[in-house]
């Protein structure tokens, strides 16, 4: 077509403006509870995640769960045990890999909680505190062990978050993260917010850590009105939480039925189809680039408070750990440049244990790296954008699904041009082809252009598709490991390009949910 066309012939000036590209998808990363910080294939990981992807900051549930030992009931006796013995390894360890915790502070330790509720395999309780002057106190001690082993100043860089996503579940459901109501939450908000700060008043504390960017505008009203103390807006979301309605009004989709309802075989027959045949169809309702218009609109109703999306991630199964992941990835965090002041990827690894260990080594997992450490598809978009220079070209080449992002790398004196062919699941893509032609090259007349290009898609930097071929193992040998690991490379093409009147032009075909970056 003539519109297709015209795209096929893209120009860059490269005299044009540009904004400052701050990484602020490295600020974070989530992971799994707090425990499993303890394990050595985790840190190993975490590791490598920070050295070749630069994640500065790292989330997790379950900090002040029983496994953690922190405040547990004296076996004979009322009083209470504390220990912090096991926070300050997981603490120690990251900020010896140039990591800091982003503290979510969270769950609620048995010994002070209200009732019997719990999430998860590994059981963290939801409920509000029995005795908020326990908590308080409790809080109150923590923060203080906190400044007292690494310091006021190092303290202060850190982040203090009040829960999370309280508003998935409610005063009486039987299960969610929080047995409580909005205003049993700002409660407990205020007086977690007022704990931290009496022991300094420059430390950071922010909330309300919802799911689907939910009660943002009621926090600041709240906060502001009852004068309780708030530095920033932390929420999360997914590209379904539009459909699925996660913890707001139209929460239909989300119900549950009851534990009687469960006990009939039939009606669990017909539960069952339903989700099925309600998944099957989920992604046709999700329209391409929804998480970027739901931060606008989250960064509107904060009225001038900082934002974090303390989790974000496609949310879409095995496809995660395919290309439509990392293009998913690409393209997200460009579009979002400026609008927010951190996001935190759920999550760095698939040693994750929410719904009990997994055993595949591609399930469909949060993860950025399988269980034993195989880069995804989406490990690679992280890598790739973290090689990307401090300046993003204000000029927009985008039509249809594909989009171009051109990068000034000042360090490198080069610049960069990601090219990000992505859309939704369950909708038209096709491989695209563009012609992109730089204009403004400083460089003599008879010179060749030196590029070198970098892709994700089917046949590069996926693992997923080489486990494929294996036959899908639940459990992978450490020769089919190797190759797995092998397959996960990114590799380097080199490129002579030609420059004609200091312009110089290159044609690249990108795959249906690929992405390519090349550098000049």
């Amino acid at each position: 077509s003539a519109a297709s066309d015209v795209y096929k012939r893209q120009q860059l000036d490269l005299n044009s403006a540009v904004k400052p590209l701050e990484k602020y998808w490295e600020l974070c990363v989530g992971s799994c509870h707090g425990t499993t910080a303890l394990r050595e294939d985790y840190r190993k990981q975490l590791e490598q995640c920070q050295r070749e992807i630069g994640f500065r900051y790292v989330r997790f549930h379950g900090l002040f769960d029983d496994d953690m030992s922190v405040l547990v009931q004296e076996r004979f006796g009322n009083g209470v045990q504390l220990s912090f013995t096991n926070i300050d390894s997981v603490f120690d360890f990251l900020l010896s890999i140039n990591m800091k915790p982003f503290i979510e502070l969270g769950f609620m330790p048995d010994c002070l909680k209200s009732k019997n509720a719990t999430v998860f395999h590994y059981k963290g309780n939801t409920a509000p505190p029995a005795d908020h002057d326990k908590w308080s106190w409790f809080i109150r001690t923590f923060v203080r062990h906190l400044l007292d082993r690494y310091g006021r100043t190092e303290v202060r860089q850190w982040f203090f978050e009040v829960w999370n996503e309280p508003n998935l579940g409610g005063p009486d459901s039987p299960d969610g993260f929080f047995v409580g109501s909005m205003e049993d939450y700002f409660k407990l908000y205020q007086v977690t917010a007022e704990a931290v700060k009496s022991e300094d008043r420059f430390l950071r504390v922010g909330g309300p850590a919802t799911s689907n960017n939910a009660w943002i505008p009621e926090m600041v009203e709240f906060c502001r009105k009852n004068q309780a103390p708030i530095d920033f807006i932390s929420t999360h979301h997914y590209p379904t939480d539009v459909v699925l309605g996660y913890g707001v009004e139209d929460s239909a989709n989300f119900g549950r039925p009851t534990p009687e309802q469960m006990e009939d075989p039939e009606f669990r027959k017909t539960f069952r189809e339903k989700m099925e045949a309600f998944q099957a169809h989920l992604w046709e309702r999700v329209d391409r680039g929804v998480v970027t218009q739901m931060t606008r609109k989250a960064v509107q109703e904060a009225d001038g408070l900082p934002v974090y999306y303390t989790e974000w991630n496609s949310l879409a199964g095995l496809p995660s750990d395919g290309p439509f992941g990392s293009s998913f990835i690409a393209k997200t965090v460009l579009d979002g440049v400026g609008l927010v002041n951190g996001y935190s990827y759920w999550t760095f690894s698939d040693i994750f244990e929410e719904n009990g260990m997994p055993s595949a080594e591609f399930h469909g997992g949060f993860g950025l790296l399988t269980l034993h450490g195989v880069p995804k598809a989406s490990y690679r978009a992280f890598q790739l954008l973290h090689m990307l220079g401090d300046s993003l070209y204000e000029q927009r080449l985008a039509e249809g699904t594909l989009d171009l992002y051109a990068i000034k790398h000042a360090a490198a004196g080069a610049i960069q041009l990601l090219a990000v062919n992505h859309h939704s699941l369950l909708h038209p893509i096709e491989e695209e082809e563009v012609q992109i032609t730089l204009k403004g090259l400083k460089i003599s007349e008879e010179a060749v252009l030196k590029a070198q290009v970098e892709r994700v898609d089917d046949t590069h930097a996926n693992a997923i598709a080489r486990w494929r071929e294996q036959r899908s193992p639940e459990y992978v040998t450490k020769s089919q490991l190797e190759e797995l690991k092998a397959a996960s490379e990114l590799e380097r093409e080199l490129l002579e390009i030609p420059v004609e009147q200091e312009e110089a032009s290159v044609t690249l075909k990108i795959p249906a949910m690929g992405m390519a970056c090349l550098l000049y």
